[in-house]
């Protein structure tokens, strides 16, 4: 068994391939995927097992950590943070499955990996042994370089109440349409799946829906830390809200570079020079000081749970939704700003502003992490009422 790395020696890990990543962001917008390397560099690292069970290598640590070392990534590379981001919870949240469904997963190799689609809209039917899913599910970032999908679906419950679960699919009994061409994230490859009438077998299925409600899952019965009682949509939008909270401080410091060396026309000094680009500066960066602590309350208070062993009030739960809403609807608005700043240049495809530009709009439309749905929501149980909301 490898001995488990500190935390800081991840980061360190994690900054050192950041920089080689950035280095290919480029091309790797260009070619619509991260390359294979970077893939295998960050399976090779170790720093997709910081969530992952220890009984299969995983370094079973805390949710703390794994937002620095997703701020630490997206900071360099917005795509290769995402991806990260996404295959890093994935790691956390397969220790919530069927144990028969983790073997089958990391039995042979703990490196295995998997996309998921949460959208409930595939179609199922009970049948002898299993189940029959057929369905079309879009925006599954890193299946690209997966062994597995898992997707979402409603299952006719007893008394023909519907069920809300997801369904595990190894790579044999699904399609890719390559359809990813899109205006920001490109690199992350997050094409749409296509099933047609596989069959599922029950350890395959996950109850989403009753995992919700009653925070019981049937891995906490192998996996009993309080990393695997954090409140599942609670950890999940934490992976959400870090990569774009990253790339805007990586937008802080490309801006900074930037008016250090732009001399704008007809002003006859360098940007860096003028108060409004040193206020913007210290304001963007000020800003993002903020986000940053509130996205680290949000990972500490996400784990407390897991201590506590609790599900969150209604209300606690619209507040975390509200917060990572709130932390990327900032992050974004910082790097509007530095971009609107940073004059004509930027818009030219080699200079990262603009790549980072859209790529925090893009991952902004996450519906985990829209910020109307979650600011609505978090108000309504502050005046009383029901909070509507999923997350």
């Amino acid at each position: 068994m490898m001995e488990r790395p500190t935390a800081q020696e991840l980061v360190r890990r994690a900054g050192s391939l950041a920089k080689t990543f950035a280095g290919r962001a480029r091309a790797a917008e260009a070619a619509r995927r991260l390359p294979e390397e970077t893939i295998g560099e960050l399976v090779e690292s170790g720093l997709l097992r910081v969530l992952q069970p220890a009984r299969y290598g995983g370094y079973e640590m805390d949710m703390p950590t794994f937002v620095q070392l997703v701020l630490e990534i997206a900071r360099q590379d917005a795509a290769s943070g995402w991806i990260y981001a996404i295959f890093g919870i994935h790691n956390w949240w397969l220790g919530y499955v069927d144990p028969q469904l983790q073997e089958e997963i990391w039995g042979e190799r703990t490196d295995r990996l998997f996309a998921d689609a949460f959208a409930p809209v595939g179609r199922v039917e009970p049948v002898k042994g299993g189940y029959r899913l057929s369905g079309r599910w879009k925006f599954l970032s890193g299946v690209e370089w997966s062994d597995y999908v898992a997707v979402g679906a409603m299952l006719s419950g007893e008394g023909g109440e519907p069920e809300y679960v997801m369904f595990f699919l190894p790579k044999d009994d699904y399609g890719i349409e390559d359809e990813w061409h899109v205006v920001g994230l490109r690199a992350t490859a997050s094409n749409t799946v296509v099933v047609d009438d596989a069959f599922i077998p029950p350890h395959r299925l996950f109850p989403l829906g009753r995992v919700l409600s009653t925070g019981e899952a049937p891995g906490q019965a192998v996996n009993r830390g309080p990393l695997y009682r954090v409140p599942f949509m609670v950890g999940a939008g934490a992976a959400l809200a870090a990569p774009v909270v990253g790339a805007a401080r990586g937008a802080v410091d490309q801006f900074r570079r930037w008016i250090m060396q732009r001399e704008p026309l007809f002003v006859g000094k360098r940007q860096g020079e003028k108060a409004h680009a040193q206020m913007a500066l210290a304001e963007a960066s000020t800003t993002l000081d903020v986000v940053e602590e509130l996205l680290y309350r949000y990972a500490r208070q996400s784990m407390a749970f897991g201590h506590e062993r609790r599900l969150p009030s209604q209300q606690e739960r619209a507040r975390f939704y509200a917060w990572r809403a709130f932390a990327v609807r900032q992050s974004m608005r910082v790097v509007d700003r530095l971009f609107e700043l940073s004059g004509g240049h930027s818009l030219f495809e080699g200079h990262p502003l603009q790549r980072i530009w859209r790529d925090v709009y893009a991952a902004g439309q996450h519906v985990a992490l829209n910020y109307e749905s979650a600011l609505e929501a978090y108000g309504r149980t502050l005046v009383g009422l029901p909070s509507q909301g999923f997350f």
